[in-house]
Formats: structure tokens, C-alpha cells, sequence
């Protein structure tokens, strides 16, 4: 269930109502899109014992990305090199909290990460990070814009896109480098 989330905002080909298809002028007809909901994008919902999905609001508008649609003909926003201005000054804690929620950074639909019951196969580990021996900086623009760096990657540019702010950048930045 922890990915239902993630394929819903890539906009895979699943059957969406019609009006949320004719509500998206620009999108293509299989992005969970409706832009009459204060957060435009859409997740499924699986209606119990009858073979159904309904569309609900999802947590985070995410119509400003291109989807993994192959009809999705919208430019992607250039990939961003940034320079972390130190101190990091970020919180492990909160890191930890952004890498684990759904709604925010969701690094555990992809990477494994301690405490977690059901790691992510998509990335790469992320167990003993800090035995990497990378700089804050080089970690910070990885969340921020791996493309940098892999311009095939599917890691989301979390910076670019303003999904995480700097300072939650920071923090998971922190986080990862304080695992051992």
C-alpha cells in the first residue's frame, strides 16, 4: 500500500473518473489530476469488496512535476545545481520524521532505512550512510536534484520542486548522516 501513493501521483494508466480527466486541460487523460481540488492531484482509494478504486484528494499538489505517462508531453523542470551554505545546522530527528512520512519526504517507498518493516528495492540502501564518507553538501544536492549527478535517476528532485523546503532538506541531510 505504501507505493499506491507514489503511483498514483507518477500518474500511471488507471481509469479516472471523467470529470477529473476533463477538469486537467494539458495533462494527459491517465494523470490523477482533478484541478478543482485545492490540491489538484489524486491518489486511489480501493473501495472494499467491490473491485473499485475511488479518487481522493491527495496530500500534496503535484501537478508542477511531468508524469511517467508517455502521453505526458509537459516540459520538466531543468535539473537545479545548488551550494549548501553551511553550518548544515539540521535535526536528525526530524529528519528521520520527514524520511518516514508518507506525505512529506517518503524516502521509505524506495530506500531502506533503519526501524523500517518494509524497505523500499527501488534505491539504494541506506543503512549505515555514514559510512559513505560524503560530504553534507554532495547529500544535500542529491535530495535536492539527483539529476545532477544520474540524469536518468527516477529519485524525485525534492528542491526543484519545492516539495521540501531548505530547512527539511537540512534535516534529512542531517538524518542520513548521522546513521551508522
Amino acid at each position: 500500500m505504501r507505493n499506491l501513493l507514489s503511483f498514483a501521483l507518477i500518474g500511471l494508466a488507471l481509469v479516472l473518473p471523467a470529470q477529473a480527466q476533463q477538469m486537467a486541460p494539458g495533462f494527459p487523460g491517465d494523470a490523477a489530476v482533478d484541478l478543482g481540488q485545492e490540491k489538484k492531484t489524486l491518489k486511489p482509494r480501493v473501495v472494499p469488496n467491490s473491485g473499485r478504486l475511488e479518487w481522493m484528494p491527495a496530500e500534496r499538489d503535484l501537478t508542477s512535476w511531468t508524469t511517467l505517462s508517455h502521453l505526458d508531453q509537459r516540459d520538466a523542470r531543468r535539473p537545479q545545481r545548488v551550494t549548501l551554505e553551511e553550518p548544515l545546522a539540521g535535526n536528525p530527528m526530524r529528519g528521520r520524521d520527514i524520511a518516514m512520512a508518507k506525505s512529506r519526504g517518503n524516502c521509505v517507498a524506495c530506500h531502506e532505512l533503519p526501524g523500517d518493516p518494509w524497505p523500499g528495492t527501488v534505491g539504494n540502501s541506506l543503512l549505515n550512510y555514514q559510512r559513505r564518507g560524503m560530504s553534507d553538501a554532495r547529500v544535500y544536492q542529491q535530495i535536492y536534484d539527483a539529476r545532477i549527478f544520474n540524469p536518468q535517476t527516477v529519485m524525485p528532485p525534492y528542491g526543484t520542486n519545492n516539495l521540501l523546503n531548505e530547512q527539511e532538506l537540512r534535516d534529512l541531510v542531517a538524518y542520513l548522516q548521522n546513521l551508522e
